[in-house]
């Protein structure tokens, strides 16, 4: 679906994203989607430290990114 994995890395190092990022193939996005629209991308998940979703986010935007960054500072704290 998108760029290959290697790429993805050099553009991660490059912006200075230093969180994991996971990849799926398309097939596991229409499975996932199927009978849904599209959804836009990105599609941010944050795993707490228990293994449960603590927050996902849609899209991406400035005021996005700050709510971002204060949910990830909180999950680190524990």
């Amino acid at each position: 679906m998108g760029a290959p994995p290697d790429l993805v890395k050099v553009f991660m190092d490059k912006k200075g994203v230093g969180y994991p990022v996971f990849m799926v193939e398309q097939d596991v996005l229409d499975k996932y989607y199927a009978g849904m629209e599209r959804i836009l991308v990105p599609y941010n998940v944050f795993i707490g430290r228990d293994g449960k979703k603590a927050m996902s986010e849609l899209g991406y935007n400035k005021k996005k990114q700050k709510e971002m960054e204060e949910e990830i500072a909180r999950l680190l704290k524990g």
